[in-house]
């Protein structure tokens, strides 16, 4: 049976010039959630007593971190807590839990008297720019398969999905609701349109991303008695999940009527779609007893029925992400094709006890290493197309 190789992992801390680098540690864990826009990285370290006050020195919260998985960087994080611990047996001891640089803006709020109005569609890349450079984020990206291909160390097979044209994503006015966030802000626009704010390697770029259900796969996993099929082997158990909880057999989205001057439109846009013509068949709502389970909603950003359309696909799109879900750990941190796991890939999955044999998308990677259990990465997998953003204009 082959073991994922063991490479070193490495972290930076660019302030603190040639004496910033840390590869000692009893354990880490890096979490990248597709959903999630601040990710997670957590690690403890129990330095020598000589060691102690230059560790304590870089691990402050507020601190930049750039991870490194086999000289790959995986992205920066923000230090965002230190709990130090003085044990007789373990001498001092450092957890830290970090989150992506987004995280200020994640937190903290938009300002109240923002407001961006035009009488024409201006591409949304000015507007995120305008909110985020504050939060030192200074470039948005329509390429996530470039990211994807940076995080992984190897460029992904074959073509995937075309690159979004951030400067084509248009929209005309913007205000700012009570209590949003800076990222809520840019998140809300950004889902009009029918995509997702990502946060790349590079500190101060964010991508716009849609699924890549188009790519060919980058990985295969297997549970087999056959020790001659190809691929990684899944460690441990398996377990999948199929819930029809949260999950709807239509969506109706029903609009705001269009009364500004010089409006066409005077019906109010309704729009219906169907679950099994919007997402993956296995994520889809399923029940032979109770086949009809509406989802209606009142969309005052609806002004017309092709917005409304795409506001019914996200809303089923989304919650399908969570109707079949298969989760499970490889051994190592890069795999067989010598790629680091990464999210928005596609990997085979085969596995005999059940029969089942098919590509899924990863829609979440969480990164380990400790004393005991080595080096080994726990992989959540959904069906290609589960999850659906809505459709981008145009």
């Amino acid at each position: 049976m082959a073991q994922g190789r063991k490479v070193r992992v490495s972290m930076n801390f660019a302030d603190a010039g040639a004496d910033g680098t840390i590869d000692e540690w009893v354990s880490f864990t890096l979490r990248d959630a597709y959903t999630d826009p601040l990710g997670g990285l957590d690690f403890e370290c129990r330095p020598a007593r000589s060691r102690i006050a230059r560790y304590r020195k870089l691990l402050r919260k507020g601190s930049l971190v750039t991870i490194f998985v086999d000289g790959v960087n995986q992205g920066g994080f923000i230090i965002q807590e230190v709990r130090t611990r003085i044990s007789v047996e373990d001498g001092v001891v450092l957890n830290i839990s970090c989150r992506s640089p987004l995280i200020a803006a994640y937190q903290g709020s938009a300002d109240p008297d923002f407001t961006f109005r035009s009488r024409t569609d201006t591409p949304v890349t000015d507007f995120i720019s305008r909110v985020l450079t504050p939060y030192g984020i200074t470039d948005v990206i329509g390429d996530s398969r470039l990211n994807v291909n940076a995080i992984t160390g190897k460029p992904l097979p074959g073509s995937g999905a075309t690159a979004i044209d951030v400067t084509a994503l248009k929209h005309q006015e913007a205000q700012v609701q009570d209590g949003e966030t800076a990222y809520a802000l840019c998140a809300r626009i950004l889902t009009r349109l029918g995509a997702c704010l990502r946060f790349v390697a590079d500190n101060q770029v964010v991508v716009v991303s849609r699924p890549d259900y188009e790519q060919e796969p980058a990985y295969t996993i297997v549970q087999s008695s056959d020790l001659s099929a190809p691929g990684d082997r899944i460690i441990g158990d398996i377990e999948i999940t199929e819930t029809n909880d949260g999950q709807f057999s239509e969506c109706r989205v029903r609009g705001q009527r269009n009364d500004t001057p010089g409006a066409t439109t005077v019906g109010r846009p309704d729009a219906t779609v169907q679950a099994v013509d919007v997402v993956s068949s296995l994520a889809a709502y399923s029940s032979e007893a109770q086949a009809y389970k509406p989802l209606i909603i009142r969309d005052k950003s609806c002004r017309d029925p092709k917005r409304a359309l795409s506001v019914a696909k996200m809303a089923l799109g989304g919650r399908a992400k969570d109707a079949f879900v298969l989760t499970c750990e490889v051994d190592g941190l890069v795999s067989q094709t010598g790629r680091i796991w990464q999210v928005d890939t596609v990997v085979t999955v085969r596995v005999d006890a059940i029969e089942f044999n098919s590509p899924m998308w990863v829609a979440e990677r969480v990164l380990m290493q400790d004393v005991n259990g080595g080096q080994r990465c726990r992989l959540t997998l959904i069906p290609l197309g589960a999850l659906v953003l809505g459709d981008v204009p145009g």
